[in-house]
């Protein structure tokens, strides 16, 4: 898939992403209550086809005000830009554990933590009124998310090797 964008009839940015993931146009604008704000337009495609890593391409196509016109063309594949930025989730300071090993042990506590959740869960189901299951399921809910997000994505990101354990102990 590819995309040209531009602004205000100026040069044209083409983007693309020919792999599994996604390719989207942003128009950004902050709300903040002045009549001068500006906004930006870009373009980002994600490249998941290396799971569970990924390859976050930008392409920056400029600032808009009050009366700008940007434009999005749908294009059949062909030549692109380069993005103006690569992000690699493989790359990310933010990735854990250098030994796989503790890696691995991490999995196996938060496989633990999970099913202990999903327990507590069932029990309040039975137990408790439904408004106040629903807000335990939220609270765990969120739990879960948290986990997912800041333990066991940036392990996997830096240990890809580990994405089938992790499924078998239905972590992702």
């Amino acid at each position: 898939m590819r995309v040209q964008v531009a602004v205000n009839d100026g040069v044209p940015v083409r983007a693309s992403l020919d792999s599994k993931g996604w390719l989207s146009a942003h128009l950004n604008f902050p709300i903040d209550g002045a009549d001068d704000s500006t906004g930006s337009l870009s373009v980002q495609a994600i490249d998941r086809s290396d799971e569970p890593n990924f390859i976050t391409s930008v392409w920056e196509i400029g600032d808009l005000s009050l009366g700008d016109k940007a434009e999005v063309r749908v294009l059949a594949d062909g030549e692109t830009d380069p993005p103006t930025k690569i992000e690699r989730s493989i790359e990310r300071s933010t990735n854990l554990f250098s030994n796989v090993d503790q890696a691995r042990q991490l999995l196996s506590a938060i496989s633990v933590c999970d099913k202990e959740l999903w327990a507590v869960l069932e029990q309040s189901q039975r137990a408790e009124p439904e408004d106040e299951f629903k807000k335990i399921s939220q609270a765990i809910g969120g739990i879960i998310m948290e986990l997912d997000r800041n333990l066991i994505q940036p392990t996997l990101h830096r240990h890809p090797e580990l994405l089938a354990e992790a499924q078998k102990k239905g972590l992702v």
